[in-house]
């Protein structure tokens, strides 16, 4: 098995008999083994090659089959990217109050409704949201974010925070995001969509 130009063996390429499962592929110098019916058809298929289909209508030892390039081509594309966060992400996990377990509340209901266990109960809930949204704010708050999407995308520093905070109440989910890249992304599809709007405003 070759290519039809160059004559280089073919490695990879996958043959099949017509109609059944059964398969085999090239190995690295182009050849292959299989069995067959002299009424079976053989369909060669690999990838970059037009599919061909050989019908054996007599019995082969050996054969010596060419396949041609499949040239496709694409229209113009332009590829873009979005500059990612440039620092390195800090740890700043809190450990929350320990507070009392809905066992030990059904043991002693009197001091899970104590005044100090309900803050501790509070404080615990706004301590496990931090450390969830922890990634989002320092990248958010970094102002290196700010001046690479100012630059980015050609705005002042108003028309930044406009659509920050935009973005902050259309895209919650974001805000538990753990890979600042991702967030990076995120920022930078929502300000191409909406700078011109914001710079109106």
């Amino acid at each position: 098995m070759v290519d039809s130009a160059t004559m280089v063996d073919l490695p990879g390429v996958h043959i099949s008999v017509k109609h059944t499962t059964r398969g085999v592929a090239t190995n690295a110098s182009g050849g292959f083994l299989i069995t067959a019916r002299p009424i079976d058809t053989l369909v060669f298929t690999s990838i970059g090659y037009h599919s061909f289909e050989l019908p054996l209508m007599f019995e082969e030892d050996a054969l010596f089959i060419m396949l041609r390039e499949n040239k496709i081509m694409l229209q113009e594309v332009t590829v873009r990217s979005n500059r990612l966060y440039p620092n390195k992400i800090e740890d700043h996990t809190k450990v929350a109050p320990r507070t009392l377990s809905k066992v030990q509340m059904l043991e002693s209901p009197f001091d899970y409704f104590w005044k100090l266990e309900r803050e501790k109960r509070k404080l615990t809930r706004v301590i496990e949201e931090n450390n969830r949204t922890q990634t989002f704010r320092q990248v958010i708050t970094d102002p290196d974010v700010k001046t690479i999407m100012m630059e980015d995308h050609h705005i002042d520093e108003d028309t930044y925070y406009s659509l920050v905070e935009k973005f902050n109440l259309k895209h919650p989910a974001v805000h538990y995001f753990t890979d600042p890249d991702a967030i990076m992304e995120a920022l930078h599809g929502f300000f191409d969509k909406n700078k011109a709007a914001a710079k109106i405003d």
